[in-house]
């Protein structure tokens, strides 16, 4: 599964040149896809023989790997080998991923980085007055975790105090079972480190189970649709995963805000590719911004195995001349990896692009 993939032990491997071997395709095609690229590595490197001979080996673990495992029916597969390191892995994952081919100092890991920020895992409070069910998703795929009956009667007609009764019985019912629900809400968003919930369903239930929900829990709530649980449960995904991007792109504008006013203001932001990338590096960076399609570059130093913005002719630290270019938002993942703090791939923002596409929130 996407999310479970430890990036921050991945981005712990590193060598101090072209060590690392980086594959991503859909499982049905394997390495076929990438061949045209593999080539183009190998004219590249034909005037490094150990550099040649280690993307051959890594190539071969790949595909010896590949042939161990049945991956034609994952939409995505991403792998990693370096012979020179002694490792190699794989994730097959349900989502498809871009065909890439890297080689590097360390595993490529951009595209899961910004596979786990754009999907996590979020919840569907699926509710009407039968039941509700509570579906928790990961990576467009939805899976049961609990099931409430209801049971809760419709509405009456009949007048005077007999219905007046019914209603009240009705009601105090309805709240049960909202605080029921609610009760299994709380401990699947526990369980599971939920920040997201979407209602979907009938209005009066949805509404019941929310005046429950003790309030830290309620915040969590980024979406009502009216829904009928009728339709299938594909349909339901889609239109939850509808509230989910909606406050996703929000929570991008309010971060975009914060890294802005923090830096015109107290100081506890930057913008630019060379200071978010200092700041990661010192572990200063809480939360990075980042647009999705920027194609930035950065240096890595085979000496002193710094790594600096911007492709250069020598180290900035260590003044070597023996520099080679890298993916600078991979690289800026994997310093935000190791220091615990996030970083958000975000469509594009006039005012980001403009300061360089990238900022953070500093801690200090």
């Amino acid at each position: 599964m996407l999310q479970n993939i430890d990036l921050r032990e991945l981005a712990e491997i590193r060598g101090n040149s072209r060590d690392v071997v980086s594959a991503y395709f859909r499982g049905s095609d394997g390495l076929s896809c990438l061949s045209g690229r593999e080539q183009h590595i190998r004219d590249l490197l034909a005037d490094d023989a150990l550099e040649l001979e280690n993307f051959e080996a890594s190539l071969a673990n790949i595909q010896a790997l590949i042939e161990e495992e049945s991956l034609e029916s994952y939409a995505g597969v991403c792998m990693f080998s370096s012979e020179i390191l002694g490792f190699t892995r794989g994730y097959p994952i349900s989502m498809e991923v871009p065909n890439r081919l890297v080689v590097g100092p360390a595993p490529h890991i951009r595209p899961l980085a910004e596979l786990q920020d754009e999907y996590e895992t979020f919840l569907i409070v699926a509710a009407d007055n039968d039941r509700t069910r509570l579906l928790v998703v990961t990576n467009e795929i939805a899976e049961v975790e609990s099931t409430v009956k209801g049971g809760v009667k419709n509405h009456v007609r009949k007048g005077g105090w007999s219905q007046q009764r019914y209603e009240r019985r009705r009601d105090e019912q309805l709240g049960h079972y909202g605080d029921e629900v609610s009760e299994k809400i709380t401990t699947l968003v526990g369980e599971h480190d939920i920040h997201r919930i979407v209602m979907v369903g009938s209005q009066e239930t949805m509404r019941a189970i929310e005046e429950h929900l003790p309030q830290q829990i309620a915040d969590k709530v980024v979406g009502h649709e009216p829904f009928d649980l009728h339709q299938s449960d594909d349909e339901m995904v889609q239109l939850a995963y509808r509230s989910y991007f909606e406050d996703e792109r929000d929570g991008e504008q309010d971060l975009w805000q914060q890294i802005k006013n923090q830096t015109l203001g107290e100081g506890r932001g930057c913008t630019g590719p060379e200071e978010t990338l200092e700041a990661a590096k010192i572990g200063r960076v809480e939360e990075a911004i980042a647009f999705r399609e920027a194609r930035l570059k950065a240096t890595a130093c085979k000496d002193c195995e710094d790594v600096a913005s911007g492709e250069l002719q020598t180290c900035p630290a260590c003044h070597s001349h023996n520099v080679f270019p890298i993916d600078y938002l991979d690289a800026l993942a994997r310093k935000l990896e190791l220091t615990s703090a996030s970083i958000n791939f975000v469509d594009e923002i006039k005012a980001l692009t403009k300061v360089g596409h990238v900022g953070a929130l500093l801690r200090y």
